[in-house]
């Protein structure tokens, strides 16, 4: 009995521990503690800390859905002692769609040199364009009829120490057209973002300076950058000075622009030709904030021999029929004014005008089976206005709702002395447009 007894406790036991070894067999093992996104607020409100590093990024972006209607007139006239011409032309008015996706990366590392920066912003743009306007890639005022499906790179620079290099906004920039809405703002400011290698001393109390070497391809036209200026020789130069206060903010900016070798179009006149061999370009602009509900934007710029500067790429040459930098300038402004926290109106503009300049011309007219030709070199000038208004509603955070009204007017005139004539061609326009924008 004992022995029986003895048998069944020891066979108890041995139970026992197989069951407290099979137990501890499936304890789990202790996991390497997870490694979560941290919050980082250094640098403001949306970034982490990229797991594994000290460096905050932030990732961004926006869509916007345009719908236009635009209604243009364009005509011209051709007046002598013995011969007047009018040609006309007013289409039937178009809508059309706009849409742009927008993708915005921001990386920021504290170091012993201050703050390194990277920044991104891609758009993907898809739709129709017509009617005069901002290009919607390059800026340049222009008239577009076709598909603008097409990708992007807005923004792509590095920041450090002070230094910026990459594909930024021009040091010489100021208002850029703020108040404007939609993909395609009004015209006739200078608005260019384009490669750049830059400095910025920041002297405190809200005074910096910056000095710049910027990309002269960004700021003409393709005629101009291989025909007028013979490839570029040397980038443009572009300095400021700036302030950003309590009350606003205002900068003064100045620009070289090297203008190169320029064959004349016309030999047989050379003995006429003066040649300039460099631009310029000078700019003012201040804003004003009021009561933190108001905002007033005024700005000014001239430009001799380069016309990107004053947003007229490709709309004036930079150099006239016998090689003479070609002058001009502009102003122009917004007040922007919210009436609540989520409704804003708008009022928003600018007028341009270039000097007389020399240029070649040709007017057809008569049957189209036989069509007759008049011809010459007219001392002419270049005059556009753009203004506009609009309101805005913004229902939620980061929805923004805007109903806009703007006109546009376009105009060359002069004077042919040989013939004895004066030469005009002059576009209007009208155009609505619907925008909504989310941003996150």
């Amino acid at each position: 009995m004992k022995t029986v007894i003895k048998n069944v406790l020891l066979g108890s036991v041995a139970g026992l521990a197989m069951v407290g070894t099979a137990a501890a067999a499936d304890l789990p093992v202790k996991a390497k503690a997870a490694e979560y996104v941290k919050i980082c607020s250094t640098y403001g409100a949306g970034f982490y800390y990229i797991p594994g590093t000290d460096t905050c990024l932030k990732v961004g972006g926006y869509v916007t859905a345009d719908t236009y209607y635009t209604d243009i007139d364009a005509k011209s006239r051709y007046t002598s002692p013995d011969l007047l011409i009018r040609n006309s032309d007013d289409p039937d008015g178009q809508s059309y769609f706009l849409t742009r996706v927008g993708v915005q990366l921001d990386a920021r590392t504290q170091t012993e040199y201050g703050t390194l920066r990277s920044y991104f912003e891609g758009r993907f743009n898809a739709g129709e364009d017509y009617g005069f306007g901002q290009e919607i890639e390059t800026g340049e005022f222009d008239f577009s009829d076709g598909s603008v499906n097409s990708a992007q790179m807005k923004y792509g620079y590095i920041q450090f120490a002070g230094f910026t290099f990459g594909r930024a906004t021009s040091a010489f920039d100021f208002w850029a057209g703020d108040g404007w809405q939609g993909i395609q703002p009004g015209s006739f400011y200078s608005d260019t973002t384009l490669n750049v290698v830059q400095y910025t001393a920041d002297f405190g109390n809200g005074f910096s300076a910056t000095i710049a070497l910027e990309d002269s391809y960004g700021r003409e036209d393709q005629y101009a950058n291989f025909v007028e200026l013979d490839g570029q020789q040397v980038p443009d130069i572009v300095a400021n000075i700036a302030y950003e206060g309590t009350w606003g903010a205002f900068k003064i900016a100045g620009a070289y622009h090297q203008i190169g070798n320029y064959d004349p179009l016309t030999p047989d006149l050379a003995p006429f030709f003066s040649s300039d061999d460099s631009g310029w370009a000078a700019l003012a602009g201040v804003r004003f904030d009021f009561a933190e509900t108001t905002t007033l934007y005024v700005e000014g710029a001239y430009a001799s021999g380069a016309p990107g500067y004053l947003g007229l790429a490709g709309t004036i040459p930079v150099v006239d029929l016998y090689g003479n930098g070609i002058a001009g300038w502009y102003v122009g402004g917004a007040l922007i004014h919210y009436w609540t926290p989520s409704v804003f109106t708008t009022l928003v503009g600018s007028y341009t005008q270039s000097d007389n300049f020399q240029t070649e011309y040709a007017f057809v007219y008569g049957p189209v089976t036989d069509p007759s030709v008049v011809s010459g070199i007219a001392s002419t000038d270049f005059t556009g206005y753009n203004v506009g208004v609009n309101i805005g509603w913004v229902p939620v955070k980061g929805l923004t709702l805007v109903l806009q009204y703007d006109y546009l007017s376009a105009e060359y005139a002069g004077t042919d002395y040989i013939n004895t004539a004066a030469v005009s061609t002059e576009a209007t326009q009208n155009r609505i447009t619907f925008s909504a924008k989310r941003s996150f």
